[in-house]
């Protein structure tokens, strides 16, 4: 243990000769492979804007542009998550880029944020994210903008009731009737049904196959159960 020397015990260290050995990580062996490691994608930025037209990509100012959320025509929402015109007059979960096609078809200057969620609705933050700003057009006649006969907004064609937008909630009816007639809104709607299709065929096919080996495991262990006992008996 060691010398006595003074009323004290001095202890003696010992230890292998030539120090400890190296033994490395011991955690080294549960190390996951870099290849193997789940990476991450870049935090996006929120404040990415698509202008159009593309020429005023530079040059817009668009600070005092109105705001449109998905959600404001969207026939899936309530009033209290931001549906803003009936629900009969709204469409199935636009996109802000079928906002935008819509429009650019009626030719009004806007600015698509694709990261910008609703605040009003946490479900949008994930499942609908965008807004669209828009140059709120203005007509020569106490602020009426008239759609011309190219489907364009016109500000120096004559009166038409029927063509007539007086305001934001009107625009958002326009938009919301042109919306599911874009060939892109068609076209993103078939792949999305065709994909559905598949997953649910592959979930259909993989539980078939996971129920037809759980047949197959139970069968054996019956029939290896049954060789058991018929063994038994005629041991006795």
């Amino acid at each position: 243990m060691g010398k006595k020397s003074g009323g004290r015990v001095r202890v003696k260290q010992m230890g292998p000769k030539g120090g400890m050995p190296n033994i490395g990580n011991p955690m080294e062996e549960l190390a996951i492979p870099p290849d193997q490691m789940i990476q991450l994608p870049p935090p996006v930025d929120k404040n990415m804007s698509q202008i159009w037209p593309l020429n005023e990509t530079f040059t817009m100012n668009y600070d005092r542009f109105s705001v449109i959320y998905p959600n404001y025509l969207d026939s899936s929402k309530t009033v209290k998550q931001g549906r803003r015109i009936s629900a009969v007059e709204a469409v199935e979960k636009p996109t802000v880029l079928d906002i935008g096609g819509a429009l650019q078809s009626l030719g009004i200057r806007h600015v698509v944020q694709p990261y910008k969620g609703y605040p009003r609705d946490a479900e949008s933050q994930w499942d609908n994210l965008g807004r669209v700003l828009i140059d709120l057009p203005k007509g020569n006649n106490g602020g009426v903008a008239e759609i011309g006969a190219d489907g364009a907004f016109d500000v120096s064609s004559g009166n038409n009731e029927e063509n007539v937008v007086q305001n934001k909630k009107q625009l958002l009816r326009v938009i919301a009737a042109r919306v599911p007639h874009l060939t892109t809104r068609k076209e993103r709607i078939a792949r999305e049904k065709a994909q559905k299709e598949a997953e649910e065929k592959q979930a259909k096919e993989e539980a078939a196959a996971a129920h037809k080996a759980a047949s197959q495991k139970a069968s054996t262990k019956a029939a290896s159960s049954n060789r058991k006992k018929k063994g038994k008996k005629k041991g006795k």
